[in-house]
């Protein structure tokens, strides 16, 4: 007749599990199940046990780990040691008396560490016994990535001189033991330890943490399995002060899987009615935003006639429409030709044509006014700004009846600015557009919005937009603006410090070693810290990345970006690329 407690695990166990050689086969993935067995006196100090972690278990894969605890009657465990040392003892003596042979160093070790835990048992110190199981559960489609990483476990598990346990033929143990009501001892290897060797085996404690209003989900984390949720405004865990500014960074190598989780976050952000606006070099996001009702916006002059790109010589004062007048003027020949004298001029232009009409001006009537300034200096704004007039080659960039672009968006709606087609001679005179037009949304629009910078190592080499970051930084956060930035060369951040010390979270995928430990110095990580997490990044599988709180110089730890398959299959519909597997 069974036992009640077997036929509870048998009536649980789901009929369609497969037992497999050394794991198991679920229709929802692969489970396999891994153990440890070590040799050994409880309390000896070079005992395999001593140097065992619950962490060993721990890949940046989904686990389930299990310790098993229960004390032992010292008594009964004291006259178990007794009699083990006894014939110890008596064997090593009869050894020395047949053949001369003394002790060696080992067993004479053996010997005082027996006599030490018979000592400590007989004063009342508590030993337990424990059944240590783990199993990794991933997708029928990783099972070879489950299997090395079951691999690292083991070697590690050698490396502190414990044997790995595959459970070869026997898998269907591991299935009764994690069963809700399984057996709790399963009969493997079950050492006994003293309570200071036990602590080191519970896994460290972990909490729900639970999500705020403008939170999106990212995934799971590769560890605890707990959800992971992200708010611009309270960052990864709303329990703690919140962050000092709304700048993210998602970092990784190609391949990664940086694309699949701006979309993740970009089209829950416009589910909860934000307004969204991405910067995309690649057109890799046109369809997509076209799919969901945005708008895409390309890069050149718009083919409506009547339409330019931007207004940009807009300004609620005289300073404000000096200081878009000098950009605009920087932007087109560079901050070197800002001479005293130029600015005098522009200076000048500007206050005698706000005297005459207050408020924003075409390029057409900033240098009609311009012209009236009898200076030698004002003859190079008037031959940079003359192309782009009204009635120049270049005037659909700045000077027709109406604007593209405008710093006030309609909510929910997405404008994704494609610059796939930017042209060479084009590109310094639409990447400053368009940081121009992004510092106005912000300052001047002042509309709660997200704006997305994918592949931004190609912007950050363009001056107005690496000072554009460093103003973004700076009052995005009390305007409710949240600022993502994507890039796969984080050099290029190191290049710009401030920018960097203004990012309140990281995702941080698989990068080299040398450049993921150089990023983290850069953050001003300690450097045995900055080395070890640079080894764990060198190792992430796709879709995994190291969540960072402030940047690094929070505690790390692994989430598993989980996108719905439906999410998915819709975007490979749409042929949307850098989609993940």
């Amino acid at each position: 007749m069974p036992e009640p407690q077997d036929q509870f695990v048998a009536s649980t166990a789901s009929e369609a599990v497969e037992v497999l050689e050394d794991h198991l086969l679920f229709p929802g993935g692969y489970l396999l199940p891994l153990s440890a067995r070590g040799t050994g006196v409880p309390g000896m100090a070079d005992r395999p046990w001593s140097r065992f972690s619950a962490d060993v278990f721990y890949p940046n894969l989904p686990v389930m780990y299990s310790l098993s605890m229960r004390r032992e009657p010292p008594d009964v465990l004291r006259g178990s040691l007794r009699a083990r040392r006894t014939l110890f003892e008596g064997f090593m003596m009869a050894l020395a008396e047949k053949t001369g042979r003394r002790p060696s160093m080992a067993e004479r070790s053996a010997d005082h560490a027996m006599d030490a835990a018979e000592s400590e048992l007989t004063f009342g110190k508590p030993a337990f016994k424990i059944a240590l199981m783990s199993a990794l559960f991933v997708e029928r489609n990783r099972f070879e990535e489950a299997e090395a990483a079951r691999r690292v476990i083991e070697s590690n598990l050698r490396a502190r001189g414990l044997t790995a346990q595959r459970l070869f033929y026997i898998a269907e143990r591991a299935l009764h033991h994690f069963q809700p009501g399984g057996k709790l001892f399963p009969g493997l290897d079950e050492p006994t330890l003293f309570l200071e060797e036990t602590l080191p085996l519970l896994p460290a404690p972990s909490r729900q943490v639970m999500p705020v209003e403008d939170s999106v989900w990212i995934g799971t984390h590769a560890r605890d399995g707990r959800d992971i949720h992200f708010s611009f405004t309270k960052g990864l865990d709303p329990a703690v002060p919140p962050p000092p500014h709304a700048t993210t960074l998602i970092l990784g190598e190609p391949g990664a899987g940086k694309t699949s989780l701006l979309r993740w976050i970009m089209l829950q952000r416009l589910l909860q009615g934000r307004t969204v606006i991405s910067i995309d070099p690649e057109g890799e996001n046109n369809k997509l935003c076209e799919a969901v009702g945005g708008r895409v916006v390309p890069a050149g002059i718009p083919e409506d006639t009547e339409t330019c790109l931007i207004h940009p010589l807009q300004g609620e004062n005289p300073a404000e429409l000096l200081l878009a007048v000098r950009f605009l003027i920087a932007s087109l020949a560079g901050e070197s030709v800002l001479s005293p004298g130029v600015q005098a001029a522009l200076h000048e232009a500007v206050k005698r044509r706000w005297d005459r009409k207050p408020g924003a001006m075409s390029i057409a009537e900033f240098v009609e006014t311009l012209g009236t300034i009898n200076v030698p200096e004002a003859a190079m704004p008037l031959a940079l700004l003359r192309p782009f007039m009204r009635g120049g080659l270049f005037e659909g960039f700045f000077d027709r009846p109406k604007a593209l672009l405008s710093p006030h968006f309609p909510a929910g709606q997405w404008w994704n600015f494609d610059l796939s087609s930017l042209r060479e001679e084009n590109r310094a005179i639409v990447h400053s557009v368009l940081a121009w037009f992004l510092y106005h949304a912000v300052t001047v629009g002042k509309q709660p919005m997200d704006i997305f910078i994918d592949e931004g190592w190609r912007l950050l080499r363009s001056g107005p937009f690496t000072d554009l970051l460093d103003e973004l930084g700076r009052r995005a956060r009390k305007r409710g603006v949240g600022v993502t930035l994507i890039t796969h060369l984080p050099a290029d951040l190191m290049k710009n410090p401030t920018s960097l010390s203004l990012a309140s979270t990281a995702f941080i995928g698989r990068l080299g070693p040398d450049e993921a430990f150089a990023f983290y110095r850069s953050l001003g990580v300690p450097e045995s810290e900055a080395r070890k997490n640079a080894e764990i990044t060198s190792r992430l599988p796709p879709r995994v990345f190291l969540a960072a709180p402030s940047a690094g110089r929070g505690a790390l730890f692994p989430v598993l970006v989980s996108i719905p398959p439906t999410w998915i299959q819709f975007w490979k519909q749409l042929g949307a690329t850098g989609v993940a597997r």
